[in-house]
């Protein structure tokens, strides 16, 4: 058991580090290849994909992995379960294939979206093979990650060789939609070997409020970052669109980082927290994975927002330097965004209180929406202002979700103590680091890779002459070599 722990740990390192690289060394060749109005126009035709593609999906892929999991020693029920959700998933992609199809020609059907809408509407057929949550259920994790690190490779290698300029669009979007493809394929076939149908004592009803529930929880986006998405592509221009989706891809890139470094510090925590009944242990736990995010949260947004116009055009080159201010904001919701995590996932999901975040998120997402509309009423709708609206939104679901966790579940969290802010004045150092260095070093490239060192051996070097616990946490895990998965 030890050694196939080991294993898992080892495979899921190096999906993760492959699922990081990729973007980073592909990302500045599609931006630059295709341009703004190009990505522009695949991503807010993705935009409105998504919308439908949420109700595809139907939080099958969370339900099905947690139900799965407890019951996978038991075959004739994981075939059962199977069985009754790769149906369900069979129904609810096919109606929702229909509205989107009857949307696609009666609301595009002489726009230039309509072929990019087209191409997207196969992820429907090709979804309904999705069974990735069966795999992660039966940790599967070496077939993941070879599979996975495969197909990326052959989108890659097929990237280059097709995509060369903006009026490649299409065979852009067609490859997105070929990559997810070639996946399920290839793991439907893989776990079928392992599960097999069984269409006895089918039951829906017991699963369609809790997926419901699944739906909205997951999903919130649609209200937040798809939905800024959509009125920038309807209100704004497709330019805008891509200069809110590269900033967006920026930090998902950097939070990606960041989350590895909080990730191995987290196991022995969960592990602990999972064996324990002691409320008082809990919230302690809590604080101190607080903690360890904060101490990578904070440098990691304040720094983006230090170099936010560098790093546009290092990394999409300077038909993207305009969205440099757009990166600025993202940056600072970064920091908002991350404190949600921690409400969301380590306290209202694991108290079961999905039924009121639910409430929260949708709460905030119409305020969302309302801000929206009144700047596009204004005509001062943007890609700046409309994550900016987000940012605003997304500070209401944080401060709904606070209380409740303090006022209602009577849990006494203390997120933004004088240790945690800490971490936010030692970050703020890299304005002024910035501000001296861009005085002496020119040149894009060279000025960004000075300023991040300067940075992070700044901060490094605060942590340290203060002494502080979380660096030496880290350093003792990296040095032990992750001793939570030695027990």
């Amino acid at each position: 058991m030890e050694k196939s722990l080991f294993k898992n740990a080892i495979y899921k390192i190096a999906l993760n580090f492959f699922n990081l690289i990729v973007p980073i060394l592909i990302g500045p060749y599609v931006y630059r290849a295709l341009g703004a109005d190009s990505i522009g126009k695949v991503k807010y035709g993705e935009s409105i994909f998504n919308y439908f593609f949420i109700f595809a999906t139907f939080g099958i892929y969370q339900y099905g992995l947690r139900e799965i999991s407890r019951i996978k020693k038991d075959k004739a029920k994981v075939a059962q379960l199977f069985t009754t959700l790769f149906t369900f998933s069979l129904i609810t992609n096919a109606v929702t294939m229909a509205a989107y199809l009857l949307v696609t020609f009666l609301g595009y059907g002489d726009h230039y979206l309509f072929p990019i809408l087209l191409i997207f509407s196969f992820s429907f057929v090709m979804n309904i093979f999705y069974v990735e949550w069966l795999n992660e259920a039966f940790e599967n994790y070496d077939f993941i990650t070879i599979k996975t690190i495969i197909v990326k490779i052959i989108y890659v290698v097929l990237l280059i060789a097709l995509v060369k300029s903006s009026a490649d669009y299409l065979i852009f979007t067609s490859l997105l939609v070929m990559t997810t493809s070639l996946n399920n394929i290839i793991s439907f076939v893989y776990i079928k070997r392992q599960v097999k149908f069984d269409f006895s004592h089918m039951k829906f009803k017991p699963h369609i409020k809790p997926l419901f529930l699944v739906v909205i929880f997951m999903n919130g986006n649609i209200l937040y970052s798809q939905l800024d998405i959509f009125m920038l592509g309807r209100y704004v221009s497709d330019a805008a669109v891509s200069f809110y989706v590269m900033s967006k891809q920026i930090t998902t890139i950097i939070s990606a980082l960041m989350l590895s470094v909080v990730q191995v510090t987290i196991p022995r925590l969960s592990y602990i927290l999972g064996s324990s009944n002691d409320e008082e242990s809990y919230v302690n736990l809590v604080q101190r994975v607080a903690r360890i995010y904060y101490a990578v949260l904070f440098p990691a947004a304040v720094g983006l927002l230090a170099i936010s116009d560098l790093g546009v055009i290092a990394y999409g080159g300077g038909e993207f330097a305009g969205a440099g201010s757009v990166l600025a904001v993202y940056s600072i919701y970064m920091i908002f965004v991350g404190t949600d995590n921690v409400l969301a996932n380590q306290v209202m999901y694991v108290k079961k209180k999905e039924n009121i975040l639910v409430r929260f998120i949708v709460v905030g997402g119409i305020f969302n929406l309302m801000l929206n509309a009144i700047f596009v009423y204004l005509d001062l709708f943007s890609a700046a202002v409309a994550i900016g609206t987000t940012a605003a939104s997304t500070v209401l679901l944080v401060a709904m979700e606070y209380y409740y966790i303090r006022k209602k579940l009577d849990i006494p969290l203390f997120l933004f103590n004088k240790t945690n802010m800490k971490y936010l004045l030692f970050s703020l150092t890299f304005f002024p680091i910035s501000y001296i260095l861009r005085s002496f070093i020119s040149g894009t490239y060279v000025l960004f890779t000075v300023i991040v060192v300067a940075c992070i051996a700044v901060y490094g070097a605060l942590m340290w002459l203060t002494k502080d616990e979380m660096l030496y946490l880290l350093l003792d895990k990296v040095k032990n070599k992750l001793p939570g998965f030695k027990k």
